[in-house]
């Protein structure tokens, strides 16, 4: 939300919130304990309007002088304050901002080349009666077109980060609204929710708790003494001066803790905010929590007990318009009713979302490699989300830079054509199975980049290990690029196909796109002495594995593209990521099919299938290239 709408809602009270739902961001974490491989997940989708340009970059690194200090370099703001003490290079960090300049950097999203990431902001807005006792101090103090820009190019770990805002809280002020911020790194997650004028709160999340946020402040009882928490001085005298101080719940005689959210946030939630709050519980763990249209403070923490949460699955609800309720047989609007609301439902995956996104962090990988930026350059509901190794990065493929300020008949920049997408699925004349399909495949996509992401994971970490940091950012940089232009290439294929009204089977998908770390060309091919190679035989092409299905009776269907003049194909799978001889089976088939089943495999066990073709020269195979790897559990 920017800061046009928040003047208004100054203008006319925090209760026009709740009319104009539309304009807000919401954000969403799950702790390592309740995901399906123990990454920690955190991530936002950023609402603001119906075409607002965004464009994701690296900021280089730069000199700092003696005495330097940090300016809004887009000039949309008059924050200004010197680095930390020592800092002589600011950090190399990405950031996805607005195209449009003058009005601030707004980095909204970025890790630095130390491992810290951010995602800012949800707006919060606070209560009247807490805007006036400890009011917001005009364009002088800092604001969320600052935060991530300010905090990535000079924070080494997340704490440091949380601190770096705080004190700039401390000495400046916030411009004009109470905000909530995420900031990691491959330790530990912290949220920080900037209150007022003066006062913040920032906690340690926990590892075993899942939270949706929408434009509300959250947190609830914190006792400000705790190891865990950093907070402003004056949290609680301000409350107390401006009788404004509601006691802990759970602690109502511990003079060291509040209430956050009643303190500073007034008492319930809008329509707006308690749909999300609702929905995305439902979507992580199927119960509806219809009692947030009534009660005056909920615990914004809840536990998943299946423990199950994947990228896929949180991407699904960073892009849910409910039709998991359509699905089940639930009508949303009738627990609204119930309750006394009529206006709209505000749904998380609007077409006002500009650009979503999911860090994952995991936590025994090194920092150079912990966390994966997942984005998306419009709403979820529609547009696909793609890896980035943030921290290693040194350049983008020029479509995310590109700005396209205004909206175009033949977009180029990733923003435009994943936007033009989002609208054509939203036109009143795309049939809903059309609408339904898409973004099954795009579901579907996410899923397979999640699952090759384990190999791509591997393949890093050899070059990490063998301490080439200029080989490591080299591949993660070309990969990031490669898969970021697969992508675009990918929907504007599907939204031409989409045009010209194709059937639903037949409309483009992600299954042959490559994602996997480039081969290194200085490096010289090995002598093939068990595989002859003709000499009059040109090799075959490089097939790619379109999809990989679990059968009943422990086998796998292996979808494969056909390359032309192949004769053959061989398919090996193998319980190691390496391919080892004594892990892996070679089976070879003939080009009459591009499906074939592999059988007998263990129940329980994940698989790692790769393809290739080859043409017959005589008695002797010429090989082509292996496809990329795909990654299979056989269901017990």
């Amino acid at each position: 939300m920017k800061k046009a709408l928040l003047t208004m809602l100054a203008a006319v009270g925090l209760t026009a919130l709740a009319a104009v739902p539309a304009k807000a961001c919401t954000s969403y974490y799950v702790g390592s304990d309740l995901t399906e491989d123990g990454s920690t997940l955190f991530g936002r989708t950023e609402d603001v309007g119906n075409y607002h340009d965004k464009v994701f970059d690296v900021i280089d690194s730069k000199d700092v002088p003696k005495n330097g200090m940090w300016v809004d370099e887009d000039g949309g703001t008059k924050f200004t304050a010197p680095y930390k003490d020592g800092l002589t290079k600011t950090y190399r960090y990405t950031a996805c901002r607005d195209g449009a300049k003058g009005d601030g950097l707004f980095g909204e999203v970025g890790i630095n080349e130390k491992g810290v990431s951010m995602s800012a902001t949800t707006t919060a807005g606070n209560s009247e009666e807490a805007e006036a006792a400890d009011p917001f101090v005009g364009k002088t103090g800092i604001s969320e077109e600052n935060y991530v820009d300010y905090v990535l190019c000079q924070a080494s770990s997340a704490e440091e980060g949380v601190r770096i805002l705080a004190e700039a809280i401390d000495k400046y002020g916030v411009w004009y609204t109470a905000d909530g911020v995420f900031i990691s790194d491959n330790k530990e997650v912290w949220y920080m929710e900037i209150l007022s004028g003066h006062q913040y709160c920032a906690i340690k999340m926990p590892e075993d708790k899942a939270a949706i946020i929408p434009n509300c402040l959250v947190l609830g009882d914190i006792d400000v003494t705790d190891s865990d928490v950093i907070a402003s001085d004056g949290i609680i005298s301000t409350a107390v001066e401006g009788r404004i101080y509601h006691e802990s719940l759970t602690e109502p005689e511990n003079k060291n803790a509040l209430n956050i959210k009643l303190t500073y946030g007034g008492e319930k939630y809008s329509s707006g905010n308690a749909d999300r709050i609702r929905a995305g519980k439902y979507i992580l763990t199927g119960e509806d929590n219809t009692a947030i249209y009534a009660e005056e403070y909920q615990d914004i923490f809840f536990d998943i007990p299946s423990k199950d949460v994947t990228v896929e699955k949180l991407y699904q609800l960073a892009g849910s318009q409910y039709e998991e309720y359509e699905d089940a047989g639930i009508n949303f609007q009738d627990a609204r009713t119930d309750a006394g609301i009529t206006d709209s439902v505000r749904v998380i995956g609007t077409n006002r979302s500009q650009e979503c996104h999911i860090l994952q962090i995991r936590s025994d990988m090194p920092a150079e490699l912990a966390t994966v930026e997942w984005l998306s350059m419009s709403s979820a509901a529609y547009s696909p989300m793609v890896p980035f190794y943030g921290a290693l990065l040194t350049d983008v493929a020029e479509p995310y830079k590109l700005a396209e300020i205004t909206m175009v008949d033949d977009p180029q920049s990733a923003y435009g054509i994943c936007k033009a997408m989002n609208n054509l699925m939203r036109d009143e004349d795309t049939k809903p199975f059309i609408k339904k399909t898409v973004k099954k495949i795009f579901k579907d996509y996410v899923g397979k980049l999640e699952e090759e992401q384990k190999v791509v994971d591997v393949d890093l970490k050899v070059i990490y290990d063998s301490g080439d940091s200029a080989e490591l950012e080299g591949k993660a940089t070309e990969l990031g690029i490669s898969i970021g232009n697969q992508t675009l290439d990918m929907v504007k294929k599907l939204y031409a196909e989409v045009k010209e009204v194709m059937p639903p089977d037949d409309l483009t998908n992600g299954d042959d796109i490559e994602y996997e770390v480039p081969e290194t060309p200085s490096q010289p091919q090995q002598p093939q002495t068990s595989e002859p190679q003709a000499q009059d035989v040109s090799a075959p092409a490089k097939t790619a594995i379109k999809k990989l299905k679990n059968r009943k009776g422990r086998k796998v269907q292996v979808k494969f593209k056909e390359v032309a003049g192949a004769d053959g194909y061989e398919i090996a799978y193998s319980t190691g990521v390496n391919f080892g001889k004594k892990k892996t089976t070679v089976k070879s088939y003939n080009a009459a099919k591009n499906v074939r089943t592999v059988k007998k495999l263990k129940k329980g066990k994940r698989y790692f299938v790769k393809v290739r073709a080859y043409k017959m020269n005589g008695t002797e195979k010429v090989y082509g290239k292996w496809s990329q790897v795909k990654v299979v559990k056989i269901k017990k």
